[in-house]
């Protein structure tokens, strides 16, 4: 007996969307990993919203100061940029080693994962993979050039105020990582940070205080 089947343009297009759940499904279970539970895309998205995907400059900046135990840090750079200058207590596992096996070996089960580049981009989709794997992943809001811009650039070089509110709370902050003028720098400070008295105009962009230039470089945003 023949039979002779003809396709409706709606029956192709809901076998089209059956096809596509099944290979999100298939693609969400293998980032996450076999046995895991499928990803929440609402609950993705809420993150997002709700700005909890992250943390900012200044907050990892406090975790820092606390001396808590409950994350790692890790700099998605490149090394020699990592070398330059990084975040006290970063590690450097550069982007294009973070997936593989050597890097995800490094990546805590029982901790935040903090990422950080240079900027936003790169890190934020580093946090969403990394969470798609099932890892309590955050990354650093606008990375590293916010670190700079707002816990390490002074204060007065950013505000014209007169006397901008919090500026003595951010000048603390700041000589914990770089050091009092004159005063030995703490053993949590990166090595080569600048310890002379901040000059009384801007440096250049780009470039830290006392004259020492910050290549921030074009890798990771």
């Amino acid at each position: 007996m023949k039979v002779n089947l003809t396709l409706t343009g709606k029956m192709i297009a809901a076998a089209t969307v059956l096809l596509l759940g099944l290979v999100l499904a298939l693609a969400s279970t293998v980032a996450r990993g076999f046995g895991a539970g499928p990803v929440d895309a609402n609950a993705a998205v809420r993150t997002m919203i709700d700005e909890t995907d992250h943390v900012t400059a200044g907050e990892l900046a406090q975790w820092l100061i606390e001396k808590r135990t409950d994350f790692q840090l890790i700099d998605i750079r490149l090394p020699w940029q990592f070398d330059d200058y990084h975040i006290p207590t970063a590690i450097n596992i550069p982007l294009a080693q973070l997936f593989e096996d050597q890097g995800l070996k490094q990546l805590s089960r029982t901790q935040k994962v903090v990422v950080y580049g240079l900027g936003a981009g790169h890190a934020a989709e580093a946090q969403l993979l990394l969470s798609m794997k099932g890892y309590n992943a955050l990354s650093v809001k606008e990375g590293l050039t916010a670190w700079w811009n707002e816990v390490i650039t002074p204060t007065s070089l950013r505000s014209d105020s007169t006397s901008p509110a919090g500026y003595r709370q951010a000048k603390q902050i700041r000589e914990r990582f770089l050091g009092a003028p004159g005063a030995a720098q703490p053993a949590s400070a990166p090595a080569t940070a600048p310890t002379e008295t901040v000059p009384a105009t801007p440096p250049a962009q780009g470039a830290p205080a006392g004259g020492k230039k910050l290549k921030l470089g074009r890798g990771c945003s």
